[in-house]
């Protein structure tokens, strides 16, 4: 019987002791931790954003990003310049009814050798890039409003980029005819003849959809699309089926380049009311090739064209541009 005893004990216990894990697996707390972007070259900024939702009834709470951040608030964001790739470590310390939970979560920022464009100076990369609109009918462009504009404030950010925006009377009538807004630019100094893997990422800033389900909703998607090829794309207008003259872009064709899709849609799904148009609050965001990278090889002289192009479902967008960042891999 003191046996039986015993090993009822234990059984209990053993039991009691799942049942508190299991409650207490439970009240971890809830971590966004993200970088806006995770590969960058010597000398870039990127911003570390992070939110942290502590269990009800937690106490004693505590949160820490290392290396060399320290303590933080449950929300904020933090710009930093890696010298080297880092890991960021994010630990949350909390009590939940007595009992320690510790959890924590990382991220690592890669630095290459590449190259950085910065939208927001408009003496320095920005000045490398041109910037167009094609596949629309002359005709029509008394219709459309396009803006592409260095140097514009982005509304709620606090700083100036690159503005690509359209807007037509009639979008239902031309949506057939896949607006493309677009920037190109020249890449030098690369080895001759040589194969490369190409990551592309860019940060923009987009006003927020507020609600992706919603068919009433006219904000369009937009497609965000990287290209390097050889050539540089160069528009054209001439005579479609009706005898119309159409404005189309060239050397941007999949047999022409290499190309890879961003973001299926950029616009973002965050809301702030309940309304549905392109006048609320602009939000920052980034797209990168990194899990796939672009493949090509350079010409005899080491160089390469890069685009970055935006094409909207409905031909009225605005986007605004900060950052193109390359990393070119030598294979």
């Amino acid at each position: 019987m003191k046996y039986l005893i015993n090993g009822l004990s234990r059984f209990f216990g053993f039991t009691a002791c799942l049942i508190v894990l299991s409650f207490l697996s439970g009240c971890k707390p809830t971590i966004s931790f993200t970088a806006l972007q995770s590969i960058i070259t010597p000398g870039q900024q990127t911003e570390l954003d992070w939110e942290v939702e502590f269990a009800k009834g937690s106490g004693d709470n505590v949160i820490e990003i290392s290396p060399n951040i320290g303590l933080v608030e449950p929300e904020g964001s933090i710009t930093i310049t890696p010298t080297d790739t880092t890991t960021y470590t994010l630990k949350t310390r909390s009590f939940v009814f007595g009992f320690p939970m510790f959890v924590k979560e990382e991220l690592t920022v890669e630095v290459k050798d590449g190259r950085f464009w910065d939208f927001t100076d408009t003496l320095g990369g920005v000045a490398d890039w041109a910037f167009s609109k094609a596949n629309y009918l002359m005709d029509d462009e008394l219709k459309y409003v396009f803006r592409t504009e260095l140097d514009q404030p982005v509304p709620d950010l606090g700083y100036s980029a690159v503005l690509l925006s359209a807007d037509h009377d009639d979008p239902e009538d031309v949506e057939a005819n896949k607006l493309i807004m677009y920037g190109t630019a020249n890449q030098t100094g690369l080895e001759d003849d040589t194969d490369y893997d190409v990551i592309l990422s860019v940060v923009y800033a987009v006003a927020a959809r507020r609600d992706v389900n919603d068919n009433d909703c006219d904000m369009p998607k937009i497609e965000l699309l990287a290209y390097v090829g050889l050539e540089e794309p160069e528009i054209e207008i001439e005579a479609d089926t009706n005898n119309d003259d159409f404005v189309s872009v060239l050397n941007l064709s999949d047999s022409e380049t290499n190309m890879s899709q961003l973001s299926p849609d950029i616009t973002i799904a965050d809301a702030t009311d309940d309304t549905c148009d392109d006048d609320g609050v602009f939000q920052e965001a980034s797209a990168s090739t990194a899990a796939s990278p672009i493949s090509t090889r350079t010409d005899s002289d080491g160089q390469l064209w890069i685009t970055i192009a935006l094409m909207p479902t409905t031909p009225n967008m605005t986007v605004y541009l900060r950052s193109v960042t390359a990393i070119f891999e030598e294979q």
